[in-house]
């Protein structure tokens, strides 16, 4: 892939394997190895429109073969 300048601060953004956290209703999605643009410089995160379009349709129509995680989750109202 080949990305622009970041838009942010100028820098240069490079194409970088990334963890992805999707969130659908109540349900979350962790992708591996997600290949988007990352700006070396302020961290910018670039998202190509296909992989994008990935990310969703198999959020929206699941995978087989995904693991499971399990994963804490707290009501900051009723534990502050």
């Amino acid at each position: 892939m080949k990305f622009d300048s970041c838009e942010s601060c100028g820098g240069r953004v490079r194409e970088r394997r990334v963890t992805v956290d999707l969130r659908r209703a109540a349900r979350l999605y962790v992708f591996y190895h997600v290949p988007i643009g990352v700006c070396t410089k302020c961290g910018e995160r670039y998202y190509p429109g296909p992989v994008l379009e990935r990310l969703d349709e198999l959020a929206e129509h699941g995978m087989n073969g995904g693991k499971k995680l399990s994963v804490p989750t707290f009501d900051f109202a009723s534990v502050a």
